[in-house]
């Protein structure tokens, strides 16, 4: 089994955003500032979604993450992104997802500190540009014209590609079942067992039967 299995909600439960005190920051150490806010909703075509959030009012630490409330099977799912409105397609991302920009060459692997969200695959070329531009101002700074070039290669891909001008292959992997893409032109099949083993858990760890779970890190 894996530690922090999908919680388990009464078919009649009502929806909306709860609110849940959660105590004391592990971070700035505020006393009872720190929160989690839940909110259940329905995805067309996917099922019943938990999006929580861990916020510090103090600090303001924050922590996210996408659980389904139904068991779905590990699957890849993947789109061959070829004009705008393929942009529109929705990404639900969990901790234990992994992204793959195909023609960009980058790989977006869950860490322990990894966040879930819910967005669409323009949302996510937002975030990886805004990640990109950071990067390139340390290399500049650093003073690796390579890296900077190769920034700049990346940066104007995603920007044909939001213009319709550029194709982009879209995957998103997850051993949890947690994530997917949802839109007409999605395909999806089931993980291997091989490629399963090959996926980060992020911050999730797999704990063996009759076994105390120990603290495991995932890179």
């Amino acid at each position: 089994m894996v530690e922090g299995e999908k919680p388990r909600f009464d078919a009649g439960e009502a929806e909306g955003i709860q609110v849940i005190p959660l105590g004391d920051c592990p971070i700035c150490g505020g006393k009872g500032t720190l929160k989690v806010i839940q909110h259940i909703h329905e995805i067309p075509y996917f099922g019943k979604v938990m999006e929580s959030t861990i916020i510090c009012e103090r600090c303001g630490y924050r922590n996210a993450d996408v659980m389904m409330l139904e068991d779905r099977p590990p699957k890849l799912y993947t789109i061959r992104v070829e004009n705008e409105k393929d942009l529109f397609t929705r990404v639900v991302r969990s901790k234990s997802g992994t992204i793959e920009l195909e023609e960009l060459g980058v790989k977006i692997e869950p860490g322990p500190a990894a966040e879930g969200f819910v967005s669409n695959v323009e949302g996510v070329l937002e975030r990886v540009r805004e990640t990109l531009l950071m990067a390139r101002g340390f290399r500049r700074q650093e003073g690796d014209e390579e890296a900077v070039k190769k920034a700049d290669e990346i940066l104007e891909y995603i920007a044909e590609v939001k213009k319709g001008k550029k194709p982009l292959t879209v995957k998103i992997a997850d051993p949890l079942g947690n994530s997917a893409l949802i839109g007409e032109k999605v395909k999806s099949r089931l993980l291997t067992e091989e490629e399963i083993r090959g996926l980060s858990l992020g911050p999730y760890k797999v704990v063996e039967p009759g076994k105390q779970s120990t603290p495991k890190n995932h890179g």
